[in-house]
């Protein structure tokens, strides 16, 4: 990543931060609960940055599944998922892995979302 895309990835994050923070009480609160997320886990998400949780739909690419359909038909699954991505400390693994080609085998060894990502495989007649 070079400097100049840090830079701006950086500043978007404080952006949505700093407009998170001029919310309400209440505005906060509705948006959580609009998102089906904690207010807590909201502002963690947010100060994650914009690219946070990135790599979910990726890898499901990598794995044969489509990430907008299972996100019409597995919505809280999905939801549930992206917010595991996005608070995940192997994230730099998982992207290098997929870079690579080499995150369909690799991601069952570190991905907290491995399980559902196996049941999401075997419902469409994948296997891992």
């Amino acid at each position: 990543m070079s400097l100049a895309t840090a830079i701006r990835q950086w500043q978007a994050g404080w952006m949505q931060a700093r407009e998170l923070a001029n919310l309400g009480l209440e505005e906060r609160q509705a948006l959580a609960r609009d998102i089906g997320i904690s207010e807590e886990v909201l502002a963690a998400l947010v100060a994650r940055g914009p690219q946070a949780g990135a790599e979910l739909p990726r890898l499901m690419t990598a794995l044969g599944l489509d990430p907008e359909g299972a996100g019409r038909s597995h919505a809280a699954l999905m939801r549930d998922m992206s917010v595991v991505c996005t608070e995940c400390s192997e994230s730099g693994r998982c992207r290098r892995d997929l870079d690579r080609g080499e995150a369909e085998v690799a991601f069952v060894d570190y991905c907290p979302n491995a399980a559902e990502l196996q049941e999401l495989r075997d419902e469409h007649g994948s296997r891992v």
